[in-house]
């Protein structure tokens, strides 16, 4: 009898069968507060199991209001460890994701951060998610470990699929088949066949300069959160990073990292691509989140509020150890900072001009330091209808495609019933994106493109004719932009 066939949205491209892994969070809550909402109630008589799990709702709740991705994605965080502790409470036992050790599909309702970084990625063939976009954590942490994924199944799919002992994945087309019979497990397999195929068609494309027919050079480059990434960045043949997160280093944590611990992350990753460029985004996490030492407050709309260049320049505690940091490790390799959320021209001039004082503080230290390019992530509309401006002060320009689409069409990016309308090849989006590349070309800096567009084959070839002259994505699809790159005029 054939599979139940169940429609969800592409997330990652690849084609998986296994049997399914029903996915539960196991790490410990420190959060003091959540601890002291847990105690009231169980002074209050209610079971310590049911206190935990209907503390976590809360604040799951709470958390998942938010807009900044990061901590919407924290509600799952908070689901998942409440709903661990409460099995503990019942004596009851739960495994994670770190612990899978058979080769299988992992169903959830929805993967926190967190967790998907720790998945064994040789145990996990594909991703199963009833939330999610396109352009959601998870999806993006799929593409970027190549693992087929398909999100948004909704409730009604995900429940479905729970009772399955097998499920096939086909990230290229956005469906899974429950419990597929022999005829379709052969489909799927044959489509493996074709995806393992083209695979390696692309492999020669890795380690080759990206070069139209013509010749213009286009530098390819990878996105990474991490400085785990960089070898396997490396092994699919990037360029340099374009885009490396530095909010990993501030989140989940009771203390702001210290310059040191900063310096040895950025100096890993800038020694591991040697002369190759590494771009280090400068900490963007919304004005909702809760930094140690960092006075928040409560914002209606937070991915429109104290975020990015915004924060930084607001806390000089927080930023100055950073780009202290920043200039330390240049002196290792060919390393450039990229300051996030810029709307006005003046932002930029206070941020180079807090870099110059760090560095004139550094070398009156005595310490060691490299030059260091300042660039702008073109993400807001109005960063980029004052790109003539800004590319005065800036010696490179990066255009976020994620949230310069959410932000140029009014889409929330996360929302998955506005799924068709977030479109980065959105005529008015392609203008924004050709008036930076004017720009640059004009005052004769580099634009690169960091957001999930570069690494959308269909994307690429527009992105070349606007003038773009870096990509930088996921690692997985570094060899196949080289090869549309390779193919045009």
């Amino acid at each position: 009898m054939p599979g139940k066939r169940l429609e969800g949205v592409v997330a990652s491209e690849g084609v998986a069968v296994g049997p399914a892994f029903v996915h539960a969070h196991v790490e410990l809550a420190n959060d003091l507060e959540l601890h002291s909402e847990v105690e009231e109630r169980v002074r209050g008589l209610q079971s310590p199991e049911a206190a935990v799990l209907a503390v976590g709702e809360e604040f799951a709740a709470l958390f998942a209001a938010m807009e900044d991705e990061y901590m919407a994605a924290r509600s799952d965080d908070v689901r998942d460890v409440t709903g661990q502790i409460a099995a503990q409470l019942m004596g009851l036992q739960a495994s994670g994701l770190a612990g899978l050790s058979v080769p299988s599909v992992v169903l959830a309702r929805n993967l926190a951060p967190s967790e998907t970084a720790r998945m064994p990625r040789d145990m996990v063939l594909g991703l199963v998610t009833a939330e999610g976009s396109k352009t959601s954590h998870v999806s993006i942490m799929a593409r970027s470990m190549g693992i087929p994924a398909v999100v948004g199944l909704g409730g009604a799919g995900l429940e479905e699929a729970l009772g399955a002992g097998v499920v096939a994945v086909h990230g290229d087309q956005g469906y899974i088949v429950t419990d597929p019979d022999a005829g379709e497990v052969a489909f799927f397999e044959g489509e493996q066949d074709e995806a393992v195929a083209r695979r390696t068609a692309l492999a020669e494309y890795r380690h080759v300069e990206a070069r139209t027919r013509g010749g213009r050079r286009i530098e390819v480059a990878a996105n990474l959160g991490s400085p785990k990434e960089a070898a396997d960045a490396l092994s699919w043949g990037a360029e340099g990073v374009g885009l490396f997160r530095t909010e990993f280093l501030f989140m989940e944590r009771d203390e702001l990292p210290t310059e040191e611990e900063q310096y040895g992350v950025y100096r890993e990753v800038t020694e591991a691509f040697g002369e190759k460029p590494v771009i280090i985004r400068t900490i963007d996490v919304g004005g909702d989140k809760d930094l140690p030492g960092v006075s928040g407050h409560e914002e209606e709309n937070p991915f429109l509020g104290w975020r990015g260049i915004r924060m930084s320049l607001d806390v000089p505690d927080l930023f100055r150890p950073q780009l202290r940091a920043i200039l330390r490790a240049a002196a290792h390799g060919n390393l450039k900072v990229m300051f996030p959320m810029v709307s006005d021209v003046e932002e930029l001039v206070a941020a180079r001009r807090l870099l110059a004082e760090c560095h004139k503080e550094l070398e009156s230290e005595g310490a060691r330091t490299g030059p260091v390019e300042a660039g702008v992530m073109v993400e807001t509309p109005a960063a980029a209808l004052c790109a003539e401006e800004l590319a005065r002060e800036a010696d490179f320009f990066s255009i976020g495609t994620n949230d310069l689409t959410q932000y140029t069409l009014a889409v929330d990016r996360g929302n998955e019933k506005l799924e068709k309308l977030y479109r980065a090849d959105h005529p008015a989006v392609l203008r924004l994106i050709e008036m930076t590349c004017r720009a640059g070309d004009k005052a004769g800096i580099q634009t690169g493109v960091c957001g999930e567009a570069a690494g959308d084959p269909a994307l690429v070839p527009k992105l070349v004719a606007l003038g773009v002259t870096e990509m930088s994505m996921s690692p997985p699809a570094i060899p196949r932009a080289k090869k549309v790159v390779s193919e045009l005029p």
